[in-house]
């Protein structure tokens, strides 16, 4: 499996994020047009370290979540339940914030989390 398959089955297979958004509503990159919120959209980022004579020691990984909702309490409670469900994994949340679309009128949850492979 990739990392980004990894990722999502982690989500998708968490109770506490499914019981707050549907399975379907977790995606790659972006959330398909007609999905309601609310929904998570996430992204991976890989950046390999290398030894002195080119050998891949190990790869961070960086994966931006968004937690999207009507109401800011209901985008925080989704990226609570990620944040529980992540950290079941040994993956870590380095960083959290707010946000607000204007074009969707939905409010945001944002995580950055971070593991090494």
């Amino acid at each position: 499996m990739s990392i980004e398959s990894d990722f999502r089955g982690w989500l998708t297979g968490a109770a506490g994020v499914t019981a707050l958004v549907p399975a379907a509503s977790i995606a790659q990159n972006e959330v398909g047009e007609g999905i309601a919120p609310p929904y998570i959209a996430f992204e991976i980022q890989r950046l390999p370290d290398y030894g002195l004579d080119n050998t891949l020691l190990s790869t961070q990984i960086t994966a931006s979540v968004g937690c999207w909702a009507t109401a800011p309490g209901s985008a925080d409670a989704i990226a609570d339940a990620v944040t529980t469900a992540l950290a079941a994994e040994d993956v870590v949340v380095t960083q959290r914030g707010s946000t607000f679309n204007p074009e969707t009128g939905l409010d945001g949850t944002t995580l950055v989390a971070e593991w090494f492979l």
